[in-house]
């Protein structure tokens, strides 16, 4: 049996300074790929970007994350977020990505 039909197309995440590393399947969002990593991350509406807990500052590959969404914009603007920040909440993988937060 052939199985090639169902591989599925992958991104790696690095979380610095740890240097952890967890390969998760396309459109996995930036919150469930680092609790996979096994890292802790700030969070206090259950993902649906309101608090802005989740804010991570995007190292390298920026490009290969989804574009923000309405709310995302919203709340990163309210927050005065560098334009290096996402909501991890919001964001999903797309290709390699690294990322930090404040309080790793």
């Amino acid at each position: 049996m052939d199985l090639s039909q169902f591989k599925m197309p992958t991104s790696v995440l690095r979380c610095e300074p740890s240097g952890r590393e967890v390969v998760v399947v396309h459109e996995t969002n930036l919150m469930d790929a680092i609790h996979q990593s096994g890292l802790g991350l700030g969070q206090s509406c259950d993902g649906i970007a309101l608090c802005g807990f989740c804010r991570v500052k995007i190292l390298d590959g920026a490009d290969n994350l989804s574009p923000m969404n309405e709310e995302e914009k919203k709340v990163l603007a309210s927050m005065h977020a560098a334009a290096d920040e996402r909501l991890a909440c919001c964001a999903a993988l797309y290709g390699p990505v690294s990322l930090t937060t404040t309080y790793w």
